[in-house]
């Protein structure tokens, strides 16, 4: 089986957990860590047996894929430079930190013939992935995403920090243009959106409700979906799914199958299998660029104090 030469660039919270996965994955031949923290690049290359380098650039003849875990401030100028000198990208997300740079990663992967995946790992949560292949034509969604004040990411709203998640899966399951969006939001914490709530209608009657808190008691990741003649109710925690429908007039529960796996190996797998086999990765650049819009939305809604917007 031939490997794909491959390197982390950022090895923070994500970065690491993408360096186990690239050290372990039967496609990958794992060849650098990358990070300006010296110390905790070593630490990890060392981990697992790679070579440090500091400079990004330094890599670009030597490896043909790389994933960048680096703060989103960073995705542009790094993404690019990889994909200008032929080299296949998976980018954390969200893609970038403004709209139009995630454009210009899309145009440029396209002109170079590459592939450029978004780490929007809940995508692929098994309790979600039996979800998505199940459901048919949602006309309502509920998510709810909450979770207790941890101190991290406290320089973005609450919206781009934990909704992006939620946008990703809702943006998949509708699979329509969006036509008009209610929100609200508040500040509990910190000086940024604690707590946020959006309704969204889409063109094709799909109706979706999202709450998010990172100021709760209790942690909460799920999902419930109405479909014609049923109902899906998914626990992203616990990756469970569960059917309930009326057979004659008895209301039936049904658990279905969840196909366990682990989430990172699942995205960074499937990045690498697109790139031996010149295949769609199943997050797109677009797909990244999408959530990014709604979610970019959704926050400056709320900070200006505009409850109400049609597209």
């Amino acid at each position: 089986m031939r490997k794909v030469k491959t390197a982390v660039i950022g090895t923070g919270h994500l970065g690491k957990f993408h360096a186990r996965v690239l050290s372990e994955l039967p496609q990958s031949d794992f060849k650098y860590v990358v990070d300006i923290d010296e110390k905790t690049g070593r630490e990890i290359a060392s981990k697992y047996g790679v070579e440090f380098v500091k400079d990004f650039r330094e890599i670009k003849e030597k490896v043909e894929a790389v994933v960048i875990a680096t703060p989103t401030v960073l995705h542009f100028e790094i993404a690019k430079f990889f994909l200008e000198n032929g080299i296949h990208v998976l980018v954390e997300k969200p893609i970038t930190d403004k709209v139009e740079d995630g454009e210009k990663l899309i145009s440029l992967a396209k002109e170079k013939g590459l592939k450029l995946q978004v780490g929007h790992i809940e995508r692929f949560n098994p309790a979600f992935v039996s979800l998505a292949k199940e459901c048919k034509s949602p006309s309502f969604i509920k998510t709810s995403r909450l979770s207790p004040f941890t101190g991290r990411s406290v320089d973005i709203d609450v919206v781009l920090d934990l909704m992006i998640h939620d946008i990703d899966l809702v943006l998949k399951l509708a699979d329509s243009k969006v036509k008009r969006i209610t929100v609200k939001g508040s500040k509990v914490v910190t000086k940024k959106t604690d707590i946020a709530f959006a309704l969204i209608e889409f063109e094709n009657g799909c109706l979706a409700e999202l709450s998010v808190s990172r100021v709760s008691e209790d942690r909460d990741r799920s999902i419930r979906v109405f479909d014609k003649d049923c109902y899906y109710s998914a626990n992203l925690n616990n990756r469970t799914l569960k059917k309930v429908f009326y057979k004659g007039k008895e209301l039936v529960s049904k658990q279905l199958e969840v196909v366990n796996k682990d989430q990172l190996e699942a995205e960074d797998g499937a990045f690498l299998d697109s790139v031996l086999e010149n295949s769609n990765v199943p997050v797109s650049g677009e797909d990244g660029v999408k959530a990014l819009k709604l979610t970019k939305t959704i926050s400056e809604m709320i900070e200006n104090g505009e409850c109400f917007r049609e597209f």
